[in-house]
């Protein structure tokens, strides 16, 4: 008995110390770039998408999730596309993966799912069926099959792979485009969300593709799933990034800056640990260090424009 109970308090305290070392190394990363976290993340994500031309949304999204399975002391996740039609957006997803293997040291496994032979047919007006018709989206398979060097295509019913996936015991995941289009299908899909803690990281990035626009609202659709897994779940909730573009690098407009969403697993045993993401630091009344390094190059250059024209 005592020796079961010491050997409780000693795997607790090196887990324990080891949480300290990862949170340390993360400060010291961040403060040897000189910058927050999420601006270092930034830097790979531009690295990313300037390597892999094509799914910018998708460099974000893999390297915040290994940013994050970095820090948590994982060394392997998995990243899914639900719906991926002809395939451009899983190829696309298997190259980002394998350059921020590089980057973060980490193993990614990539994941797509899809019916393979096109839009099953629509349920009811959740399924907006006058804009997404039965046969939509068909895939060649076997060409796609011949462009995977990493990415694995589970074809079939997602309410039927989706338990066939959660039984397979995968590396936590970390990052998921929702392209299913429908409600009934996204639906679906976030039965993944109801899994034991293990299957994820505390946090899971998510692209919803289909949300802006046209006729989509928050009655159908992608939209409508969201809302009745959030009113039927206290403790994992799927809630939109508020204001990412304002986080992203400078450039043009982003449209999928608003379609990023995070799935909160409150309930996963380490939500609570530190992510770095907001760096610790003292604010000196003195010293204006309140704004952020491009926001002070910002208004710097408004005011050098602004005296140039007065001249």
């Amino acid at each position: 008995m005592i020796k079961r109970v010491l050997k409780r308090l000693i795997r607790g305290g090196v887990s324990r110390v080891r949480e300290w070392l990862q949170e340390e190394s993360v400060e010291q990363t961040a403060a040897s770039e000189n910058k927050p976290r999420y601006e270092w993340l930034n830097d790979q994500y531009l690295n990313v998408a300037q390597q892999i031309r094509g799914k910018p949304h998708y460099a974000w999204g893999v390297v915040q999730a290994a940013g994050l399975a970095q820090v948590l002391g994982l060394h392997h996740i998995s990243v899914i596309e639900f719906g991926v039609a002809g395939g451009n957006g899983l190829v696309a997803l298997q190259d980002i993966a394998a350059r921020a293997e590089t980057l973060f040291e980490i193993k990614i496994d990539v994941y797509g799912f899809d019916t393979g032979v096109g839009l099953p047919k629509p349920t009811d007006y959740r399924d907006m069926p006058h804009f997404f018709a039965e046969g939509f989206y068909t895939m060649d398979s076997a060409k796609l099959h011949s462009r995977l060097h990493k990415g694995t295509l589970r074809l079939g019913e997602i309410k039927n792979t989706i338990s066939e996936f959660i039984d397979s015991k995968p590396a936590p995941v970390g990052f998921i485009s929702f392209d299913l289009d429908f409600y009934s299908s996204t639906k679906d899909a976030f039965a993944l969300f109801e899994a034991k803690q293990d299957l994820f990281l505390p946090r899971i990035y998510c692209y919803f593709d289909d949300i802006l626009g046209f006729s989509y609202s928050e009655f159908t659709g992608e939209l409508l799933a969201i809302s009745e897994f959030n009113a039927g779940h206290a403790m994992r909730k799927i809630s939109k990034i508020q204001g990412l573009a304002h986080f992203l690098p400078p450039g043009p407009p982003r449209m999928w800056a608003e379609q990023f969403y995070l799935a909160h697993i409150f309930d996963h045993e380490s939500y609570g640990r530190y992510d770095g993401l907001n760096p610790a630091r003292n604010l000196d009344l003195s010293v204006n260090s309140v704004r952020p390094t491009q926001e002070k190059k910002w208004f710097t250059e408004q005011i050098s424009n602004e005296s140039t024209v007065k001249r």
